[in-house]
């Protein structure tokens, strides 16, 4: 008897009592559990659902391993963050501005604003050796990238992704050879991006000399990857797209999302084969909310809860006691999540511009602990530059010390570019014109930046403009700028409101221009401008003024703009301030002193954004001719009067208005707009201020990919009114 008790006795203590909770197992005698987290673009935040449930139910995590939005979501969890950390990123993250590769305007070198005044789209082919070079991928995934890398920073030293809090794998897709690639060593935040890459929509990332794409292509759901890892348990997510009905694809757009839905189903539906009986999936139900619904991405999270609470009997069984789950987090921490302090920089510098023109941009304090916001700052200040297909860093040990690499790439299609565009004005009452442009840009001519540019510009506005522009320093403070420039331009001649006669005004100009950078915001120009000009009547009554001139000019001229958008500006402000002194010594025909400025600011007041503008113009003597006139009429420069109506000596123009964006995410911005405005022109200082006209508008506004559009409806005193459509910079 006492025999038998003490068998019985010695076979309990080997049998350990379950923890507290339903299925709870010990630590010792628990099998591995791997995550499985497929992509599915923003259907992929329902992973983050997912995970909450997984750490209420203690249940520990052996291994992960993911395919796009799943990497990124599984890549995150493994450093270290945790749900609710990466529930905030994708809350505190404008996604429309993250995936795009456009720099915050305010970010944008001044020239680079300056560009905006044209009615060129800002993408730009390359143009080399006779053929147009097309990017990899509609975004080249800059801002993207940055994001990883800040929230990855903690583990930036840790190339070996089992040494991570829990260890990792990135499934990519090998594009020249359609195999997946399992990524498991090199740059986290890299590795990621690189399983994200969408075809066509992201350039694919060089990584080991193979050129790779989003992993969803080959393997949108690596269930044999985590069980290769060693996991004996699996707990896989499946967010990917289902299969269209027969009834839902009624049209081209639906039969390309269809087909690219069939192939991933595919490998999808080979990947759950491999699940044992033990292993739990999980399809949270998503509604709505679409591969690419990333403003509206964290309404999937919600669904991944709901999703795993439906599996919670089943995930139960997987769960562990809280002493052998405060065990498992314990051997987790070796992993610890700290800022590295940087102790050296260096610049790997894949362009032609000079090593020194680039690290004037980095100002890395060196150490302390790496500050991503100055750093994200300083990128996008050179990425602002638009020569760069990526600017990105990595944090690098070398003998011991900590340090930052920043890796600097010129595009690949480059250095020569051209652009297009399209400009249309129309009103009911001044007709309507179009006009056709093309540019060609040579970009780092020299290793200073040096840059050659020429526009063309057909229509009923003619023009051909060139120029070159020349830093002469590292720090590109100081340039020469010169210019030339050929146009014709049509402007009527008005009487009582009336339009009597057209002229036109053809002229050639040469600039030569030198001036200063004011970081960013501003720069502060000086330069002669002289000119060869025609005037001739083209309809109506002869003016006056006709026949050859010539126009020469000393001027002085202050630009500042911080604006948040030239079109539609919610923030900022901007001035255009030029002195020019017109006399028989510079080359002009007349001799006259002008005063041009323009002054406008921009804010937000919750959901509407304010704007107000003053424009002046003033002719010290009286004596400017025709060619030295100023003008006002036409949408936002006075509204409501035909273009170039209104002509003088003196001019002064005030406006205020007001927008609302009617939309909240959509990719083309709608505004609702309004402008009330007072203005007019004089000949006499004695008259100047006297007779103000007033005048306005309402107009909805689309931030399109071609340019601006606006449509509305104008109305000024003296029964002027016009309905409008103007495509392009409308001042």
């Amino acid at each position: 008897m006492n025999r038998l008790f003490a068998t019985i006795l010695y076979l309990l203590l080997l049998v350990p009592f379950p923890a507290a909770g339903a299925g709870a197992q010990s630590a010792q005698h628990r099998p591995k559990i791997g995550l499985v987290l497929s992509g599915g673009g923003a259907r992929g935040a329902a992973h983050v659902g997912v995970l909450k449930v997984i750490e209420e139910l203690r249940i520990p995590i052996d291994y992960i391993a993911g395919t796009s939005m799943g990497a990124i979501i599984g890549g995150l969890y493994a450093s270290g963050m945790s749900p609710e950390e990466i529930e905030k990123a994708l809350k505190g993250n404008d996604w429309l501005d993250v995936l795009s590769d456009s720099p915050k305007r305010k970010d944008l070198s001044f020239r680079r604003k300056r560009e905006d005044e044209e009615f060129l789209v800002r993408s730009a082919a390359g143009f080399n050796n006779g053929e147009l070079e097309l990017p990899q991928g509609l975004l080249q995934g800059q801002k993207l990238l940055l994001l990883l890398k800040s929230l990855t920073l903690p583990v930036a030293t840790i190339d070996d992704f089992d040494q991570l809090r829990i260890p990792f794998r990135a499934l990519a897709t090998d594009i020249s050879t359609g195999q997946p690639v399992v990524l498991k060593k090199g740059d986290l935040a890299l590795s990621m991006r690189a399983s994200a890459s969408i075809p066509s929509a992201f350039a694919p990332v060089e990584i080991n000399g193979k050129l790779l794409v989003d992993g969803g292509v080959s393997n949108n759901l690596p269930v044999k990857i985590v069980q290769e890892m060693g996991a004996e348990r699996l707990i896989v997510v499946d967010v990917s797209t289902p299969l269209a009905t027969r009834e839902e694809l009624k049209n081209v757009l639906s039969i390309t999302d269809q087909l690219t839905t069939i192939m991933t189903r595919r490998n999808t539906e080979a990947s759950l084969a491999l699940m044992g009986a033990g292993d739990v999936l999980i399809v949270p139900s998503l509604g709505d909310v679409t591969t690419t619904s990333f403003t509206s991405a964290i309404k999937a999270i919600p669904s991944g809860v709901e999703a795993a609470n439906g599996q919670r009997d089943r995930l139960a069984r997987l769960s562990v006691g809280a002493e052998a789950y405060r065990d498992y987090l314990a051997g987790q921490e070796q992993a610890e999540r700290m800022q590295p302090v940087i102790e050296f920089v260096v610049v790997d510098n894949q362009s032609r511009l000079a090593d020194k023109v680039i690290q004037r941009y980095f100002k890395v304090e060196i150490g302390k602990p790496l500050e991503t916001e100055q750093l994200d700052q300083s990128i996008g200040y050179l990425y602002g530059q638009d020569l760069f297909k990526q600017v990105t860093y990595e944090v690098v040990e070398k003998d011991g010390r900590t340090g930052l690499r920043i890796h600097v790439v010129e595009k690949p299609w480059g250095p020569n570019y051209l652009q297009g565009g399209i400009n249309f004005q129309g009103d009911w009452s001044s007709g309507s014109s179009i006009t056709l442009g093309m540019s060609y840009t040579r970009t780092a001519v020299n290793e200073l930046g040096g840059e050659f540019r020429s526009i063309l510009e057909l229509g009923e506005r003619p023009r051909l403009f060139a120029e070159f522009y020349q830093p002469l320093d590292t720090d590109s403070a100081y340039f020469v700028n010169p210019r030339v420039e050929f146009t014709r331009l049509t402007i009527g001649q008005y009487e009582d409101g009336q339009n009597v006669a057209e002229y036109r005004q053809y002229k050639g100009q040469l600039s030569l221009e030198a001036g200063m950078n004011l970081e960013s915001w501003g720069e502060l120009r000086l330069g002669w401008r002289g000119a060869k000009g025609d005037i001739e009547t083209f309809v109506g009554r002869p003016n006056p003024d006709e026949g050859a001139f010539d126009e020469g000019m000393l001027f002085a001229r202050l630009g500042i703009d911080t604006l948040d958008n030239l079109y539609f500006p919610t923030d900022g402000h901007w001035l255009k301030l030029e002195v020019r002194s017109h006399a028989n010594i510079w080359g002009d025909d007349n001799a006259f002193e002008q005063v041009d400025a323009d002054w406008g600011l921009a804010t937000r007041v919750g959901k509407y954004s304010f704007m107000s503008r003053v424009q002046l113009g003033y002719t010290w003597n009286e004596n400017a001719p025709v060619y030295g006139r100023f003008f006002l009429g036409g949408f936002l420069n006075l509204s409501g009067l035909d273009r170039y109506e209104l002509s003088g000596q003196h001019m002064a123009h005030g406006l205020v208005g007001f927008m609302r964006r009617l939309d909240e995410n959509s990719i083309v911005p709608i505004y609702l707009g309004a402008t009330l405005e007072a203005g007019n022109t004089w000949n006499q200082r004695s008259d100047f201020g006297d007779r103000w006209i007033g005048g306005g508008s309402v107009y909805l506004g689309l931030d399109t990919f071609i340019g601006p559009l606006y449509v509305g409806y104008a109305a000024a005193q003296e029964n002027h009114s016009t309905m409008f459509m103007y495509l392009g910079a409308p001042f």
